[in-house]
């Protein structure tokens, strides 16, 4: 069986997909399973060991550079590569315009992708054969494995195990250089692409002092934009003999790291998506978004929800989300209250 998953973006949300890889090979141990990524994530796929082909898509750089001959070439590129392979069946769990241009120039017998109640921009609908609704109230994992195995009308339960990421020689040297060998090692992982899932940067160094207090940790701050490095540079200025600042880790060393942790703390973001692929416990802070979709499955990833002062409801991600101009769900919380929550972490070797 030839599959093909079409899901480029976000990173976190590529990565909550990867049970769907884990369930086929499941079902079809021999299957090869190819992925339709944007390209700045590729590494991300290429890394997977049940993924047999990471085929790029460079949707935002074609957007920006739409009429230069070189974004037609590359779009030309592929195309072709993309119809290389005639698939037995196709999984579009995006759900979007975009990905319907995907799916529509892919060769599939069959083309799976959401139903009308569920597809997030219409014009998906027409680009797929089987339509699949899906329950809105789920955890986001449990999203993409309904669509799979609802076409394969499975009812049965699956619990994904997770999946271990490709080390490179240079990272696993580099992990081994990063590692300390006394005491309990927490990530501090709190940057987001959206502003309005962060918390202040005050906040978060006095949840830092709080946690050093209380644990005597050895903390790694972790930055992925240039500005979260420089937040990650002043924290590790309060603990220089006691932490490290970290910055454009690739994704298999940051999980590798991430698994010799005793605890994650982060933010509703790709950080904490990846630590749901580990046995590391996690504690994290929402405020536009649920938990209950958006954290990793299992008890020991404990997760603290803000409340809206303005009474905003949602059952996902909040629809001030991105314009909202205070973000104070989440940015008017106290160290103390976001802190609440870090002793029902039972089962972190920290506590």
């Amino acid at each position: 069986m030839n599959f093909l998953i079409v899901k480029t973006s976000s990173i976190g949300d590529v990565i909550q997909t990867f049970p769907v890889v884990e369930y086929l090979k499941k079902r079809y141990p021999d299957a090869h399973i190819d992925w339709v990524i944007e390209k700045e994530y590729l590494g991300l796929i290429q890394a997977h060991p049940d993924i047999r082909r990471a085929i790029p898509f460079s949707s935002r750089t074609w957007r920006k550079a739409l009429f230069p001959l070189s974004t037609w070439k590359e779009m030309r590129e592929f195309s072709a590569c993309l119809r290389q392979e005639n698939y037995d069946i196709l999984f579009d769990l995006q759900g979007n315009t975009k990905s319907a241009v995907i799916t529509a120039l892919a060769k599939s017998r069959e083309k799976v992708g959401l139903g009308w109640k569920s597809v997030p921009e219409f014009p998906n609908f027409f680009a797929t054969r089987r339509h699949i609704d899906i329950e809105e109230t789920l955890q986001v994992q449990q999203r993409y494995l309904q669509v799979v195995q609802k076409f394969f009308e499975d009812t049965g339960s699956f619990i994904p195990q997770g999946v271990i990421l490709r080390l490179s020689p240079e990272d696993e040297t580099e992990l081994t250089s990063l590692l300390v060998s006394e005491g309990p090692k927490v990530m501090i992982a709190c940057g987001s692409r959206w502003v309005n899932k962060k918390l202040t940067e005050k906040t978060l160094e006095e949840v830092v002092q709080k946690i050093s207090q209380q644990e005597r940790p050895y903390f790694y701050f972790i930055g992925g934009s240039a500005g979260e490095k420089a937040i990650a540079d002043r924290l590790h200025a309060l603990f220089p003999e006691k932490s490290q600042s970290l910055g454009g880790l690739s994704f298999p060393l940051w999980q590798a790291l991430m698994r010799e942790m005793d605890l994650v703390v982060a933010v509703d973001s790709a950080a904490l998506a990846l630590c749901g692929t580990t046995d590391t416990p996690s504690l994290s802070f929402f405020g536009p978004s649920m938990p209950s979709v958006y954290k990793p499955l299992g008890d020991h990833h404990v997760a603290w929800q803000g409340t809206c002062p303005y009474g905003q409801k949602f059952t996902t991600r909040c629809p001030e989300l991105r314009t909202c101009k205070t973000g104070a769900c989440l940015k008017s919380a106290s160290a103390d209250q976001l802190l609440i929550q870090l002793p029902l972490v039972k089962k972190s070797k920290l506590i």
